[in-house]
């Protein structure tokens, strides 16, 4: 129904508009306006001179470069890294090396591409004037495209739906293209897109996501988001609304505790178990199940397999590959370098889902899930095996150790004859990990806790590793060298860099110490002009950065004079206060040493740091006094030479040479060849000069 001022749908298929009232400007779009061709047709404004131009992929491509602010920013996060939204640079211009966030439609056709100025080194974007604009608008491509007219672009699609095309894969929508690219690195079951606003969700055509699995996971404070999920019924996470700081996303928190919630709530999404929506009815055979939850239930782990099964239930990489990768040994996990494939059929039963930000108990969806994934993988793992013969055992100890009752003769009879008669494709269970769980129990409260641990040992010992060369250069070390964009990252490195840098190279900023380079390299210079003088010189001992400088100078020489920090200043244009410090510094007593017994101590001994909560961030702690460090390495150095000089006299003996080939008459050794004849001559005439070694290589015979 049309009037003057809306339109009405009584229908409830009208995607994407809303049943009831939409104005004409929510369907024809903000350029509406109405005319008055007739008395009720309406007609949009002509007076608009901007230009529509159709872009392509190729215009994309040709117009910008590899390089970006961004690019560069995630490949120091991560290596190997497949650029799945295609981001590209701009090649020149007042935003050069800025990155382009292409946006592509469901149909794979490209629209535009924002503009935006990163960080490279932080990952954080540019606010400042001019820091952001549009491929349509940007007048250095449209130059090179050969476009004068002013371009205009409506962007109805988000930010990386082409890649939801050819799947089936949950569909993650976040505000922020930043976010999307970010968590896409980390879940790669599921497809993230990015709205490109907080205001903009409401806006973008959704058709392509009709009759898919998908989430909204909204910034704090994004209010009217949890409005559209529940009209379009989609699942909205409020971890980030319920503990999220203002504006916060969930780039945001990976490296705090807050992170193992939104971990475990995308890793259900993308395991399509997060709440009820994605069960659907024709899936449904818990009808004779007879499922229920124990009187008394416990938090632990309980497993769907046993060795007692005798069955192989695990496989992954090889030990010797995943060695290839590099590896860290943890108080409880052995840590790679890269992740590796594997896939087990010993699933928890027991563990907690998450829905809405809460805790939530398994389902008998979940259950049935949970063991069909231990019954296929077992049957893949052991093809000569009867696999439902040995799943009765399973379903009994589930039975007995579990929180659930249930039904195992409905699940035999009617569910595992069905699992036990398809393809048995055990794809969608093959997980990438970066851990190998070393010996030991750990509760299920803790695993999680525990592995990150030992994930931020690993990457301490890694940065310290990187750190303990740079120690001995003498030069200023910038933590962003190795990774280290801000303190909070790891302030236990960051805190042993600052104070090398302020307490050994008396340099606080690296522009100080550039400064002061300046002021070394004159020294020199003098130094090495003065050594000519022909006298008895005396030599000005000065404190360097880099090492010690000598002055040669003479007092009696006319002319030469003791070198003034105003002749300093006059000669290299650095600032007098920092010619003074250069001058006047002197490293902390024991500082480099006691910088190095700790990387020392802490290479060796890596478990020995504490891992300690602080602002929603795991961080590493020394708690461990310095003269007990540096006595623990002591005791360590005496240890290995003890070892050492053991070794040495167990081999320190004469060695009887009476059954040696070489002891024969030179008779005899004239018959053999040159090169046993060389040795020959070498064993029988030890004091030999090296002079004459050469000689005889070249012709022993001729030395007899």
């Amino acid at each position: 129904q049309l009037n003057d001022r809306s339109v009405y749908f009584y229908a409830q298929n009208v995607a994407p508009f809303n049943t009831g009232t939409n104005t004409f400007r929510d369907i024809l779009g903000s350029d509406f306006r109405p005319g008055v061709v007739g008395s009720d047709s309406h007609a949009y404004n002509t007076n608009n001179t901007d230009i529509q131009h159709n872009f392509t992929f190729e215009d994309y491509i040709r117009t910008t470069k590899k390089k970006n602010q961004f690019g560069l920013f995630l490949k120091n996060q991560a290596e190997n890294l497949s650029n799945l939204y295609d981001l590209r640079g701009v090649k020149n211009g007042y935003l050069e090396d800025a990155t382009l966030l292409p946006y592509i439609d469901y149909n794979n056709n490209f629209v535009t591409a924002k503009i935006v100025k990163y960080n490279s080194i932080t990952g954080k974007r540019s606010k400042t004037q001019y820091s952001n604009n549009w491929f349509h608008a940007y007048k250095p491509i449209k130059s090179e495209l050969g476009i004068t007219d002013k371009i205009s672009k409506k962007v109805n699609c988000f930010f990386g739906e082409n890649l939801a095309a050819n799947n089936n894969k949950p569909v993650v929508i976040v505000e922020a293209e930043k976010t999307a690219i970010i968590l896409s690195m980390i879940f790669e079951d599921i497809v993230f897109i990015a709205a490109g606003g907080l205001g903009k969700l409401k806006t973008l055509d959704y058709k392509f996501l009709l009759n898919r699995d998908v989430s909204l996971y909204p910034d704090n404070g994004a209010a009217q988001w949890f409005e559209i999920g529940k009209k379009r019924n989609w699942y909205v996470s409020t971890i980030l609304e319920n503990k999220g700081s203002k504006g916060s996303d969930a780039a945001d928190y990976l490296e705090s505790d807050l992170w193992l919630e939104i971990e475990a709530e995308l890793n259900s999404i993308g395991e399509g178990m997060n709440h009820a929506k994605r069960d659907h009815p024709s899936d449904d055979f818990t009808q004779g199940l007879n499922f229920s939850y124990k009187e008394k239930q416990v938090d632990r782990f309980c497993s769907t397999v046993t060795k007692e099964l005798g069955l192989n239930y695990y496989i992954e990489m090889a030990d010797s590959e995943r060695g290839s990768l590099g590896s860290f040994t943890g108080k409880y996990f052995k840590i790679t370098n890269k992740e590796f494939y594997c896939i087990t059929a010993n699933v928890n039963v027991n563990k907690y889902g998450f829905e809405d930000g809460k805790k939530v108990k398994p389902t008998a969806k979940t259950l049935l899930k949970r063991l069909e994934q231990t019954f296929r993988i077992l049957k893949k793992l052991n093809p000569e095996e009867n696999i439902p013969h040995h799943f009765k055992k399973v379903l009994n100890h589930v039975l007995e150790n579990g929180n659930y009752l249930f039904n195992t003769s409905y699940i035999l009879n009617e569910l595992v004859t069905l699992w036990d008669n398809d393809d048995n494709n055990v794809k969608e269970y093959v997980k990438k990990r970066d851990w190998v769980k070393l010996s030991g129990s750990i509760k299920d409260e803790d695993f999680l806790r525990f592995l990150n641990d030992d994930r931020k040992a690993a990457d301490t010992n890694y940065l310290l590793m990187q750190l303990q060369p740079m120690l001995n250069e003498g030069a200023y070390i910038i933590p962003q060298s190795l990774g280290i964009h801000k303190a909070q990252f790891n302030p236990f490195v960051w805190g042993l860099i600052k104070e090398y840098n302020e307490d050994v190279l008396g340099c606080s900023r690296i522009n100080i110490y550039n400064e002061k380079i300046k002021i070394n390299e004159y020294l020199m210079f003098v130094k090495d002009r003065t050594s000519k003088l022909e006298n008895n010189k005396k030599i000005q001992n000065y404190h360097s950065i880099c090492n010690r400088t000598y002055i040669d100078r003479d007092n009696n020489v006319l002319g030469f004079e003791k070198l003034s920090q105003e002749t300093v200043y006059s000669n290299t244009l650095v600032g007098r206060r920092i010619i003074s410090s250069f001058f006047s510094f002197k490293p902390k007593r024991n500082s480099l040493r006691n910088i190095k017994a700790i990387v020392e101590y802490y290479l060796s001994n890596p478990n020995d740091l504490e891992m300690v909560r602080s602002a929603g961030r795991i961080q590493p702690k020394n708690n461990i006094p310095i003269g007990k460090i540096i006595k623990a390495l002591k005791d360590e150095h005496n240890k290995r030479n003890a070892e050492f000089l053991s070794c040495k006299e167990a081999f320190d003996y004469p060695i009887d040479y009476t059954g040696s080939r070489l002891n024969i008459p030179q008779d005899e050794a004239m018959q053999e060849n040159a090169q046993f004849l060389y040795s020959w001559i070498l064993f029988n005439y030890p004091d030999i000069s090296e002079v004459e070694k050469i000689e005889i290589r070249k012709k022993p015979i001729n030395y007899l």
